[in-house]
């Protein structure tokens, strides 16, 4: 791979080329674990100590485009820091951190706005499909990844159920977006974390331990390219 893929971590099992091996295309992968639409999608990205051009710049440029799937979201709210605040609190249900989830709710979808007019205005109008997010707990999950660090008080019952929730209203707007454009959007169905993984594949997602903590693992990717590959077009839509 190239530079910017090392820099990215882009693996031969990640999302993009499980749907290319599903679909028998060639796939071009430009997905980047810390992407906003900001910075990632529309705007250049640094990461690694190299800068990226902006995604969507980069597919205006790939002739013969059949689809586009993109995967937002959970980076845009720095969902990060609520997830560590949960962890590290005895109850983050409070109404400063609320306040600020659902002001970087509304930012987010300003910029879903015109992310999604960006990609309908794409040459050749390839199909698109947005992926929902998801969450990485059933609500009474209680094992290492939920406990957390030693020293905090780690993820209960209550505080899965807020993050579940906020996950679920970053789907609202992702779904509402995409169906006022006539975009798919594809619902992964994922082993969820402290559940054992049906068939003995391993997680589909990633713990606290691993390198990206709530990524999909190779064996997710391939179920979240299981839910895409369903939507996409037989024949694609003539140019306008």
């Amino acid at each position: 791979g190239s530079a910017d893929d090392a820099a990215c971590g882009r693996s031969t099992d990640s999302l993009a080329a499980q749907i290319g091996a599903l679909t028998a295309t060639r796939v071009l992968n430009l997905a980047c674990p810390s992407a906003t639409i900001t910075s990632g999608l529309r705007g250049p990205q640094t990461e690694q100590g190299r800068l990226l051009p902006p995604q969507i710049g980069l597919l205006k440029q790939v002739q013969d485009l059949d689809f586009v799937v993109v995967a937002i979201g959970p980076n845009d709210v720095g969902w990060t820091d609520f997830l560590l605040y949960c962890y590290g609190v005895p109850d983050c249900a409070d109404n400063l951190t609320n306040g600020e989830f659902d002001y970087r709710l509304a930012a987010f979808d300003n910029v879903y706005g015109d992310l999604l007019a960006d990609l309908n205005e794409l040459p050749g109008r390839p199909e698109i499909v947005v992926m929902a997010s998801y969450g990485a707990f059933e609500p009474d999950a209680d094992c290492p990844d939920t406990r957390g660090p030693p020293g905090v008080p780690g993820l209960d019952a209550g505080k899965i159920e807020l993050l579940t929730e906020r996950i679920e209203a970053l789907n609202d707007i992702l779904e509402a977006g995409a169906q006022a454009y006539g975009f798919p959007v594809a619902r992964p169905e994922l082993a969820l974390l402290c559940e054992v993984a049906p068939g003995g594949l391993g997680p589909d997602l990633q713990g606290l331990t691993d390198p990206f903590p709530y990524h999909p693992t190779g064996i997710g990717s391939l179920r979240m390219a299981a839910s895409v590959t369903p939507l996409l077009r037989a024949d694609p839509i003539p140019a306008r």
